[in-house]
């Protein structure tokens, strides 16, 4: 009997093994933190460490390029001031910018990405915020707009501050939403650039991508769009990449890698595990149908939350067939005025597990003749990561109690079989001594 537990317990212990060697099938990285995105629907693919913060460096250029994009023109012209010019690190990445040098716009944003010119950065912040000190406040407001509540700018070039810094979850939603900025992909992928003669410059200048995925080299990787480095001595090495294949456009950061090239073996990897274990499927929008959702206060209501009914493509585990997969709408039955919205849908197996969430966009629609509702918070979708995250460490923790009730009930098991056993000894002892008695002489 007792091997008969022994050999339950060790074939449960088997199984959980077996399970921890499927997850580790995801490779292993040098980079401290990461995340795989998908670029069009926010789906988090792999994470590690996601929400951590941490320093990005020059990938923080990204924000500065889209935000200059968005509120500026390419075509416009500016000169470059004293401040400007005269308060970046000695030493930091620069095209030798001068006072008084007048220069593009789009010449500040190709130099300030491929070349990760710091001088440039600052140029931008100026034309945007009229001051370089003012232009953090315009960058924090647009990442906690757009959901990037983890993170804190203080500059327009990433340069060290312990007061900048960001997660790779909300560098990867920085990046989502800056492809969607007209002329972004382009300045995003730019192989190279030549900044013209000025009216400081006399002669041209031609300046070249140090991003090894993105041209020929040992790490190139076919399909890679775009992409963003960044370097100081406190944040490592840091990478922002943009690749696709077929249907698939992923968004893949890591930061605080160690050596320039440990953190493109890190991006290749994953990205090599994304293509081949994961399929794109599109569902209905159909499927996400729902009745306007009333938004409340002090039990009135003053909006209502209208989902979208487009298709979203999902990126589902490609040893699940899709019709294997259920679809459900995550939203409450009303809002309160002023809470986060942030609806979902969420894509699970067969058996219960969570592939997939997925944002699901909305129209907030103020009720007529109802007081104005306080804005509505964009939705959190780093709020949404973690949701995920939770719900996984939920079905782990439901796993690991029911093999610490298996284990129990095999202890406990194993226990009452040995004190039967030995109540039973103990009873043929006991009759044994009495027949003798019975045989001995008076």
């Amino acid at each position: 009997m007792n091997r008969k537990f022994c050999a339950i317990f060790t074939a449960l212990l088997c199984a959980l093994l077996m399970t921890a060697q499927t997850f580790a099938a995801v490779p292993s990285t040098y980079s401290e933190t990461y995340v795989v995105m998908d670029a069009t629907t926010g789906q988090v693919l792999l994470e590690k460490g996601a929400h951590k913060r941490m320093y990005p460096a020059s990938i923080t250029k990204i924000l500065t390029a889209a935000i200059a994009l968005r509120d500026g023109d390419p075509k416009d012209k500016w000169t470059m001031s004293y401040k400007a010019t005269h308060t970046i690190e000695a030493g930091s990445t620069h095209i030798a910018l001068t006072e008084g040098e007048t220069v593009s716009v789009e010449s500040l944003l190709y130099t300030m990405m491929i070349e990760s010119a710091n001088d440039s950065a600052n140029g931008l912040a100026e034309y945007i915020a009229g001051d370089i000190d003012d232009f953090p406040a315009v960058m924090n407001e647009t990442a906690a707009s757009i959901g990037a509540v983890d993170s804190h700018f203080c500059n327009a070039n990433g340069l060290s501050d312990p007061n900048h810094y960001t997660t790779a979850y909300d560098m990867a939603l920085i990046t989502k939403w800056a492809l969607t900025i007209p002329g972004f992909r382009e300045v995003f992928g730019a192989e190279e650039y030549t900044l013209p003669p000025d009216n400081k410059k006399t002669e041209s200048f031609t300046y070249g991508t140090h991003n090894h995925m993105l041209v020929d080299s040992k790490y190139y990787y076919e399909g890679t769009e775009g992409g963003k480095l960044g370097w100081t001595e406190e944040a490592q090495h840091t990478l922002v990449e943009l690749v696709k294949r077929g249907d698939m456009e992923l968004i893949v950061v890591v930061m605080k890698s160690q050596t320039q090239f440990l953190k493109y073996q890190d991006v290749i990897a994953l990205c090599d595990y994304c293509f081949e274990n994961f399929g794109v499927s599109t569902f209905s929008g159909a499927l996400f149908e729902h009745d306007p959702i009333p938004v409340l206060r002090d039990g009135r209501e003053v909006a209502t939350v209208t989902l979208a009914t487009d298709d979203i493509a999902v990126n589902r585990p490609s040893t699940i067939a899709k019709a294997d997969i259920t679809c459900l709408v995550d939203v409450p039955e009303a809002y309160q005025a002023g809470e986060l919205i942030a609806p979902q849908a969420l894509f699970t197996s067969p058996q219960g597990e969570l592939i997939a969430t997925v944002p699901i966009a909305y129209t907030y629609t103020e009720t007529a003749g109802a007081a104005a509702a306080a804005p509505a918070q964009q939705p959190q979708a780093g709020a949404a990561g973690r949701g995920s995250v939770l719900r996984v460490l939920k079905w782990i923790g439901i796993a690991l109690l029911i093999l610490l009730a298996l284990f129990v009930i095999v202890v406990f098991g194993v226990r009452a079989y040995n004190l039967r056993r030995r109540r039973r000894r103990r009873a043929a002892r006991e009759a044994a001594r009495a027949a003798a008695q019975k045989r001995r002489p008076e």
